[in-house]
């Protein structure tokens, strides 16, 4: 069921509907925004699935809220019970979320392509060079690079001054955001008497379908072959992917990790901000790790592991290192 109503017509039922939850109160009831319960009022839906909030969800003025059966209780107004509150709260984001309508080309783009679907909008000094293919209802804003021979394909949003190097593939309903470099030469280099010989970068990046890249990410072009983001998989901003690595299906990377070459994450692993993780290793399906994690081996076992330091007093990490040291030098 697509997720989008028409404007300024947020009815309860409709809204009941596409989240497929019940209405408890008044179907004909219309919102006008999404707020948290403590800022929403008389004409917002809000939502519930964290406990934490509960005194909040007693007192809130909004006049709808989503929420799962065993809290409808403790909500005496408008409610639509839903079986998971927080996925519904998702959903609900992008029913309420803006929606790019603009189609064709601002004057200022410089497009040599023909290949450019004429139901896609194209945003001002956006630069696409020749070969490009771009595929229906895509949005490229304003100030993006897209290089000779990508292909984009349908319905994807790429936020302003994104650079495509040549060749690069995105796939359906990907988000790209804004600064975001894919395609880029990795760290490649041979080593001869202490001077580096460059090593030219022929392959490409490959972004598969429903992929969200944050702001600021980099994703090197292999060396040979393709540097490959599987289907749903989602990064965070500052994300560093290098040369030929591989992401499995519906993994999700935090903020300011960074991923040398070579390295194959598998599907389902949920990779925690400011890891570091060397190259040329592989890491099984259903891995968590951890934030701030420096993971130097190959894991072949799902589950969790951590690798960082613990926040502490000064003091006890003094006695923390030098403890650590003594164990070390045994």
């Amino acid at each position: 069921m697509s997720l989008s109503l028409s404007e300024n017509n947020f009815n309860l039922q409709k809204i009941a509907d596409l989240l497929d939850g019940k209405i408890n109160g008044d179907e004909k009831q219309e919102v006008k925004s999404l707020l948290p319960l403590d800022l929403a009022g008389k004409e917002d839906i809000s939502f519930f699935y964290n406990k934490k909030f509960i005194d909040k969800l007693k007192t809130t003025k909004a006049k709808a809220v989503i929420l799962e059966k065993e809290f409808e209780d403790l909500f005496h107004s408008n409610s639509i019970v839903v079986k998971d509150a927080h996925i519904a709260y998702a959903k609900l984001t992008q029913i309420f979320k803006d929606q790019i309508k603009k189609v064709g080309v601002n004057p200022s783009a410089v497009v040599e392509s023909k290949n450019i679907d004429p139901s896609s909008y194209i945003g001002p000094n956006v630069i696409i060079e020749k070969g490009a293919v771009v595929g229906k209802n895509v949005k490229i804003l304003g100030g993006v690079f897209v290089g000779s021979e990508t292909k984009i394909e349908d319905d994807t949003l790429i936020y302003p001054n994104v650079s495509l190097y040549s060749k690069t593939k995105i796939g359906k309903k990907c988000i790209i955001h804004s600064n975001s470099v894919l395609g880029s030469d990795g760290l490649g280099f041979a080593n001869k008497d202490d001077k580096w010989e460059k090593i030219e970068h022929l392959g490409i990046v490959n972004i598969k379908d429903e992929v969200e890249i944050g702001a600021g990410c980099t994703i090197d072009k292999s060396s040979t072959g393709e540097t490959l983001i599987n289907s749903g998989v989602k990064l965070d901003n500052q994300v560093h992917i290098a040369h030929n690595c591989v992401i499995g299906e519906n993994s999700i990377i935090g903020a300011k990790t960074a991923i040398a070459g070579t390295t194959i994450v598998g599907k389902r692993c949920k990779i925690g901000g400011g890891c570091g993780i060397i190259d040329n290793i592989e890491i099984c399906d259903d891995v968590t790790v951890t934030p701030m994690s420096f993971v130097t081996k190959s894991i072949s076992s799902e589950g969790m592991y951590s690798g960082g330091s613990m926040l502490m007093e000064h003091k006890n990490w003094l006695k923390y290192s030098a403890k650590l040291n003594r164990e070390i030098k045994k």
